[in-house]
């Protein structure tokens, strides 16, 4: 994997970057709205399989980019294609299965809780009972002007987020990408693509590398009989898929020999994962299903002395948490606070205090009054460390301002962005080295729970109402603008592999920023309003979702991360992940690493089974390193790792074409 260390200063092409914008907002949540709920979730163009973070905007745009280049002979430069990944990856996190229906739980709690919407939720978040309903069914004109109040709302909630993240991505970019190097394994992937872009006068298969093309025949191998088996029922399930639970998810049936595990859960089968696994730290992998095993350890000496009686009877979905007894949320482990609770907090802060160096570094930087001394460590940023600092000053203050409007405390809202701030970077920090998002709204209100509302207060008050709603759903790693964490710091790691300038991608993501979700709001209520979305197979219910309900409920609050007590288990696991980090850092020798924990430990592993995955990938790449050393890595298994992933996509682009047709012509 060559690095390309000379900076190209390369005018942006802002007239693409803004057509690209809006194409994607408008057609992206389009073509997921058309698709059939079978493909919905996993053949979008945002995240694709169940909390891996796999985006396939980036994707699906270099491929047709290196369509266009191959039919009309034209060279296309690697900062030009840099600019194109940015825009499609900041794009992607607003037109993933999960944006349209988080931004429905406002919204559907006018006319599906319309008594607590009058009361809690303000005039301007959503617009009366009588006009929201009108999704559900469609076939209406858009009343505008009682949508624009909500729009401009949740418009300026993600532009604010987003660059509130993207400060934080921009303040820590070099620590992360210049000093530490972190993997990125999902950019290496798509840079396995980008690299090959400049080859002129060759043939694909010379352009290509065969180990690439490899890969791509093994993507679509697997994928395409995957799609047909879901869009013609008829077709032969040639990988079992129809047993399969989501994104090619294995769960522990009841009844079985296998459920006397107790611990045992689920195992994904998707080969997109061992991809990504494969690209991750041998470290990581190796510690994700060690830890992994340990919690199968852990769960069946607790059952062995009584605890989790009646498991064997639930299946594996019951098992992560939705039923109990469960090791996720009922003593003695609890896994959930332990893990997503201060297994997270831990991460973030344990990397605070070992690169305190740094962060006091930027500060000095930053308000030194003589500015020379600080160009040599500025020279290569996309903002001075001033005014990145004051980007992250303004975005923080305008939302808490933001907050406080629509009800919250000062307390609760600057609580909400400590929160935000906490668990994403720990979401960045896993997605660096595994490319694993955080999925999931059961951790976010862990400080809230704490420090503010143990229980829900009874009457309720707005100020909880707010709290609730953006701790626990605004946690989710594809809610509204948190996406951006993973795009700053990605764009900024694939901008270091192509050379382009830090400074023009940073205004490429603020561009993207402003424009999608500008044009993603509208569309969605326009698409609504005209086929209604009991009709759109992609949104069908998700028009009337509960989601509002669900995170101010009182009990469903005080079950999230866990039942009491909650903060003795968030202790435990912030101090494991302390320990492990340290001991990690100091000694080289040290095999077992804090992320590892959380992510073989968590609902990671024991919901979306992602510990099989690693597994196989940490054998692939022992075997591929003991064999030809890193050689044989970069020139063989990182190309079929990037071919694969590259024909996965375009099988997702025929099946997901599939799923549309369908739509307009049923067959």
């Amino acid at each position: 994997m060559s690095v390309t260390s000379e900076i190209v200063h390369e005018k942006v092409p802002w007239i693409m970057v803004i057509a690209l914008s809006v194409f994607l907002g408008a057609f992206g949540i389009a073509w997921l709205d058309f698709l059939p709920s079978t493909l919905y979730t996993y053949y979008n163009f945002g995240e694709i399989l169940c909390t891996l973070g796999l985006t396939s905007a980036p994707f699906i745009v270099l491929i047709f980019t290196a369509l266009f280049s191959r039919l009309t002979r034209t060279k296309i430069s690697l900062a030009t294609l840099t600019y194109l990944y940015v825009v499609a990856f900041t794009a992607s996190w607003f037109v993933n299965a999960s944006q349209p229906y988080k931004w429905y739980g406002i919204v559907a709690s006018r006319y599906l809780n319309a008594e607590l919407s009058v009361q809690y939720v303000a005039w301007f978040m959503a617009p009366p009972a009588a006009i929201s309903t009108q999704i559900v069914t469609g076939h209406v004109a858009v009343p505008w002007a009682d949508w624009i109040p909500s729009i401009i709302y949740h418009w300026s909630l993600a532009v604010l987020l987003g660059f509130f993240l993207i400060s934080i991505t921009t303040l820590f970019r070099r620590l992360w990408i210049d000093i530490e190097k972190l993997p990125f394994p999902q950019t290496l992937l798509a840079y396995e693509l980008v690299r090959r872009f400049p080859e002129e006068k060759k043939s694909v298969v010379e352009k290509l590398g065969k180990p690439f093309l490899l890969g791509i025949f093994l993507g679509l191998a697997y994928q395409i009989p995957v799609f047909m088996t879901v869009v013609f029922p008829w077709f032969p399930d040639i990988y079992g898929w129809k047993t399969l639970c989501g994104a090619g998810v294995w769960y522990v049936r009841s009844g079985t020999t296998l459920a006397g595990v107790a611990g045992l859960t689920t195992v994904s089968e998707h080969p997109a994962a061992v991809a990504v696994g494969y690209l991750a730290p041998l470290s990581i992998t190796f510690s994700v299903w060690f830890w992994y095993l340990v919690w199968l350890i852990l769960m069946q000496v607790s059952y062995t002395m009584g605890y989790y009686t009646g498991i064997e009877s639930n299946g594996g979905c019951g098992r992560f948490g939705w039923c109990s007894p469960s090791g996720i949320i009922d003593p003695p482990l609890m896994m959930n606070a332990v893990t997503y609770g201060g297994g997270l907090l831990g991460l973030t802060v344990m990397m605070l205090v070992i690169n305190r160096g740094y962060v006091l570094e930027t500060l000095r930087a930053a308000f030194r009054k003589e500015q020379s001394t600080s160009l040599e460590i500025e020279k290569n940023e996309a903002l001075s460390y001033r005014n990145t600092y004051l980007l992250l000053l303004s975005s923080t203050i305008l939302l808490v301002v933001l907050f406080l409007v629509i009800g919250m405390g000062i307390a609760s809202a600057v609580l909400m962005l400590i929160t935000y701030f906490l668990f994403l970077m720990a979401y960045a920090r896993i997605y660096s080295t595994t490319g694993l998002g955080v999925g999931g709204s059961s951790h976010g209100n862990v400080l809230f729970r704490i420090f503010m509302y143990p229980t829900a207060p009874d009457p309720m008050t707005t100020d909880y109402v707010m709290s609730a709603y953006y701790s626990i759903h605004g946690l989710d790693d594809s809610y509204l603008s948190n996406g951006s964490i993973f795009t700053g710091f990605s764009s900024y790691k694939m901008a270091s592999l192509t050379g382009t300038s830090n400074s023009n991608v940073l205004k490429v993501m603020l561009t993207a920023t402003v424009i999608v979700p500008l044009v993603v709001f509208p569309t969605t209520i326009w698409l609504l309003s005209t086929y209604g979305g009991a009709a759109l197979p992609g949104t069908n219910g998700f028009s009337q979702s509960g989601d509002f309900w669900g995170a101010i409920d009182p009990e469903s609050w005080i079950s999230k991360p866990t039942r009491e007590p909650v903060a003795p288990y968030v202790l435990v696991g912030f101090v494991a992940v302390v320990v492990l980090d340290f001991l990690h850092a100091r000694f080289i020798w040290f095999p077992l690493s804090a992320i590892g924990f959380v992510v073989g430990m968590s609902r990671l592993s024991i919901k979306w089974g992602y510990w099989g995955p690693f597994l196989i990938a940490w054998i692939l790449k022992v075997i591929t390193l003991r064999v030809g050393g890193s050689k044989l890595y970069e020139r063989l298994g990182v190309p079929i790792a990037g071919g694969f992933i590259a024909g996965y996509m375009v099988a997702l682009i025929i099946g997901g074409a599939l799923g549309v047709f369908r739509f307009f012509v049923p067959f």
